[in-house]
Parts: structure tokens; sequence; C-alpha cells
């Protein structure tokens, strides 16, 4: 299976980020479900550029898995909290059912500083939810979302 490598958000990842932020399939388990309007998706997106301080609370970080290529899959989304590191993911269509998103999960690792990691599933989305298991996350709260998280390894 294809390596995926990540590197900080920059500008010229706009498009290929904002063409998943308007997919109804890929944010259907995000917020509200609807697609990005392109004003609230560019907001989002300079917030996440402009992001200093990765050791602050509520500081939230963009990055871009590529493969060897380089070809964008997806995006990894980390934002530091208090106690830990919550994650996002986002793969795109074209690359679904590849493993992706469990890789964009082991880089998180890397910018975690030692604190846990942790992620809100909504319970309809099984294929999340596997990829969370598969990460060895543990479901510490069966809500709705669902919150997954894991520990740093010793």
């Amino acid at each position: 299976m294809t390596a995926v490598l990540l590197h900080p958000a920059v500008r010229s990842d706009a498009e290929f980020l904002f063409s998943m932020a308007s997919d109804v399939e890929v944010v259907r388990w995000v917020g509200d479900g609807n697609p990005w309007s392109r004003e609230y998706f560019d907001h989002r997106f300079a917030l996440a550029l402009n992001a200093t301080g990765s050791h602050e609370p509520d500081v939230q970080k963009w990055f871009i898995g590529t493969t060897e290529e380089p070809a964008r899959v997806g995006l990894l989304s980390t934002i530091r909290r208090s106690d830990h590191l919550e994650v996002g993911y986002w793969v795109h269509p074209d690359h679904w059912g590849r493993g992706y998103a469990g890789k964009l999960l082991v880089h998180a690792h890397e910018h975690a500083s030692g604190l846990p990691l942790a992620a809100q599933v909504y319970r309809e989305n099984r294929a999340s939810c596997r990829v969370l298991e598969r990460a060895r996350f543990a479901l510490v709260d069966d809500g709705d979302p669902l919150t997954y998280r894991r520990n740093p390894v010793p």
C-alpha cells in the first residue's frame, strides 16, 4: 500500500480542500452535514493557515496527506485542547477504501506532543468508527456523536 506523507496546508491546497468541503458525501458527517460555502471555507482555511502556537489551546492546524507521487489524498485536522489533541480527517472520494484515513491518524501521533488523541464521530458513520477502532482508539462516550480517545504511546 502507498505511504502517506504529510505537510502543513498551504494556499495552493485551497482548491483541493474546497473540493472536499463542498462535497455532500465528504461532509455529510461533519458539523451540520451541509457542504461548506466558499465564504465559510475561505474563513476556516485562513484561520488554519494563520495558526501559530500549536501548543496553545484551541489552535487548529490543517495538514495535507499526499502519496509519494505526490497526489493529494486527504486532510488531517488537529485542534489543541487543554488536555488532548482533537483530530479530524477527510479523504477525497477518489481515494476512499484505500486505508488513507488510518494513515492520516498515524501522523496525528507525531503532532500530539505526548497528549492523548480524541475524535468524535456520528454513530451512523460506521466506516469512520472502524477507522478509529483499527487505529486503537477506544470508545469513551457513547452519546451522539461518539467520542473516541487514544492515549499516547509510552
